[in-house]
């Protein structure tokens, strides 16, 4: 039996640009027909920049609810960090 496809999620990180310059996270939820096991998922990122585009294949990297929760969170602090350390600059 081959694996088949059961949900597919586009999310576009920059969806304000005029689609010459895209990336996207694509997401890929699949059903191998075992009834007992979870669907698997599959990531590819993508980089488009009009005639030119990198696809990168996440196999085994997948990124989670979890980890990119964790991502923002330390996005968040290093912004405000470096806000703080700018303003110690100019001191």
């Amino acid at each position: 039996m081959d694996d088949r496809t059961i949900r597919k999620h586009v999310y576009i990180f920059n969806p304000d640009d005029n689609g010459g310059e895209q990336l996207l996270l694509v997401t890929r939820y699949w059903d191998n027909g075992d009834r007992d096991a979870e669907p698997y998922v599959t990531q590819e990122l993508s980089l488009s920049s009009y005639c030119n585009a990198a696809t990168f294949d996440l196999q085994g990297a997948t990124l989670t609810p979890t980890n990119l929760r964790e991502l923002a969170n330390q996005l968040e602090s290093e912004g405000v960090q470096a806000k703080l350390d700018r303003r110690t600059e100019d001191g």
